[in-house]
């Protein structure tokens, strides 16, 4: 049986922007499941820092993960520092176990 693979992205919101951002992000997990490989992908704001965004992304495995990072779009994440409601994005994923390129 193939293991799944997970990826987190937590996105900042600017001053002010929080709303919006949340918007934007769940236009776009909204579409996630629709991917090939995609499990299941969670949008969340924390309780705290109204400012933060998280969205968990679960994958089939590693090679459904891998496939979907190649691509050169990622259904609209990779505009997110263009955006003007973003202050910072970390990404972070099962990169090591599954041999992404750029894993330590």
């Amino acid at each position: 049986m193939t293991e799944e693979a997970k990826n987190t992205v937590r996105i900042y919101a600017a001053h002010g922007r929080s709303e919006e951002l949340g918007a934007y992000l769940a236009s776009i997990v909204e579409r996630l499941p629709s991917i090939p490989g995609c499990v299941s992908s969670v949008l969340n704001r924390d309780a705290l820092d109204h400012d933060l965004w998280t969205i968990d992304v679960c994958w089939q495995s590693c090679q459904a993960m891998n496939a979907r990072f190649a691509q050169p779009s990622n259904e609209g994440l990779n505009g997110l520092l263009s955006n003007r409601f973003v202050r910072h994005v970390a990404f972070d994923s099962d990169s090591e176990r599954c041999n992404l390129p750029g894993a330590r």
